[in-house]
């Protein structure tokens, strides 16, 4: 999952600078301060090689096959894209954040998780440690949304919330000594999965469809800016911001260094042969190709 590759960087550069919220307990706290010469960090992450294959999911496994399938190849499979790269190399869903910032703008960020149409979205989010997190299930079905906080190879469960058709809840998020990662899947369709990783302070971003980002009223000063998807070593640049002006940096992520389990390498229609006995309606919302 991209999480062994962390543990030199983030644990001597990124937990000490306060990404991740632990640091409340032991005193540590973000400071609001008015910032009135603030400069923006931006620019772009990119991605360079082959870009991994979508995962193939096969319904017959989960219910509310004629719901879900309404988004599907047509084939009675559902795929979980991971990897969303523009022609031009422009690498989305990257969380692009500034660690080590002791004060600055209001922190008032509280992140959303929307399910619908057998979706979790957004697939990476960022979140904050020891604050809510706010769940909405869109569907006329119930979904079982679990959440779990991870380091390295360790997996342990945050919470677990049935969601009745079309409801809403306000969950607290509540990682681990050390965790840093977030992790939601839904229990009855193991195709919903999203990512999220904590961060300390308001500076961050998340790369939209062209692989920018902005990142603006940060108080000048020299800081780490670090990049991270699920599925990859974090990268780390560090950056000085000037009073009322802006800086560039840029990360490229390689498909060699690309980090997935062979169990989550599902490529191949193993139970075509009995699908095709099924009728199957073809999908009313989005047709899926690889």
């Amino acid at each position: 999952m991209g999480l062994r590759s962390v543990k030199g960087w983030i644990a001597a550069a990124v937990l000490s600078s306060g990404l991740i919220l632990v640091g409340e307990s032991a005193g540590w706290a973000y400071e609001e301060v008015q910032v009135t010469d603030g400069g923006t960090v931006s620019g772009h992450v990119s991605f360079n090689g082959a870009v991994p294959p979508t995962r193939i999911f096969h319904m017959v496994f989960s219910p509310n096959i004629d719901f879900c399938t309404r988004i599907s190849d047509g084939k009675g499979n559902r795929l979980l894209k991971e990897f969303y790269v523009s022609p031009d190399g422009g690498f989305r869903n990257v969380v692009v954040a500034v660690v080590g910032v002791a004060g600055g703008k209001k922190f008032d960020y509280t992140p959303e998780i929307s399910i619908e149409t057998c979706q979790i979205g957004p697939f990476v989010i960022p979140v904050r440690n020891h604050h809510p997190v706010k769940i909405e299930n869109k569907d006329p079905i119930t979904h079982d949304l679990q959440a779990y906080t991870l380091k390295d190879d360790y997996t342990f469960a945050m919470f677990n919330k049935p969601l009745v058709r079309e409801s809403a809840v306000v969950k607290q998020v509540q990682l681990r000594d050390g965790h840093y990662i977030f992790r939601t899947q839904c229990g009855v369709h193991d195709f919903m999965q999203s990512w999220g990783l904590a961060v300390g302070n308001p500076y961050f971003a998340l790369t939209g469809p062209d692989g920018s980002f902005s990142i603006p009223d940060l108080p000048p000063g020299t800081y780490d800016v670090i990049a991270w998807h699920p599925y990859m070593k974090v990268q780390a640049r560090q950056v000085t911001v000037p009073a009322n002006g802006k800086i560039g940096v840029s990360f490229e992520f390689d498909s060699s260094e690309v980090e997935i389990p062979l169990h989550a390498l599902q490529t191949n229609y193993r139970l075509q042969p009995a699908l095709d006995l099924i009728p199957l309606k073809p999908p009313s919302i989005e047709l899926q190709v690889p």
